[in-house]
């Protein structure tokens, strides 16, 4: 899955919004550990109000799946 289809795939899940919390992500992911999930994918990315920049997430995510 390349950077656009995950992008899609993000807003899609958040209903076409441009930013994404850290339980919706990980809701996205499968995953139940929020906190487990702001340290391994989001630290470190820029934020407004505990809500993270979709674009930003998925070059995030884009990069965890290449190493």
């Amino acid at each position: 899955m390349n950077r656009q289809e995950l992008y899609a795939e993000l807003r899609r899940h958040v209903r076409g919004a441009g930013t994404i919390t850290p339980g919706q992500f990980a809701s996205f992911m499968g995953l139940k550990n929020v906190s487990r999930v702001k340290a391994q994918y989001l630290d470190g990315l820029d934020h407004i109000n505990g809500r993270y920049f979709i674009a930003d997430v998925a070059k995030r995510l884009q990069q965890e799946v290449r190493k």
